[in-house]
């Protein structure tokens, strides 16, 4: 028997499926299986945008989004590979800048295990109310 979605945890103790506002997850290919689960548990009062940075064409896969959105930012530029977490801080820093600047942002943001540090502290820094796991 599979768990139910909406009963999903999210690293506060609190449930996925309790969000609403945009949700940001960002990571890499590695982390996909658990982007997958967090999208499928989220409520549809959540506004969700995916980003998955990847190295090269073959890493790219599925994750259902419902309304919202998944980009798949490839490392591999003009044959040369990019540095890790350089596509993935320009979508979180773009994706940011859209939806953390209103009169009362909610927002919530994942950032996978491997993110470099310095790409979460650049998050915190550009959140109201950092909600950052």
């Amino acid at each position: 028997m599979s768990p139910n979605p909406s009963s999903a945890r999210r690293p506060d103790g609190g449930r996925w499926s309790d969000l609403e506002g945009a949700v940001l997850l960002g990571g890499d290919a590695q982390n996909v299986p658990e982007m997958r689960r967090i999208a499928a548990a989220l409520s549809p009062a959540a506004h969700l945008t995916v980003l998955v940075e990847v190295c090269g064409w073959e890493q790219v896969g599925v994750i259902d989004a419902g309304e919202g959105r998944v980009s798949w930012l490839d490392r591999t530029i003009a044959g040369e590979l990019r540095p890790r977490g350089e596509r993935l801080a320009a979508a979180i820093h773009a994706w940011c800048a859209e939806w953390a600047c209103g009169d009362e942002p909610v927002c919530t943001v994942w950032l996978g295990a491997r993110t470099p540090s310095r790409i979460v502290r650049m998050t915190r820094a550009l959140l109201p109310e950092p909600r950052v796991s």
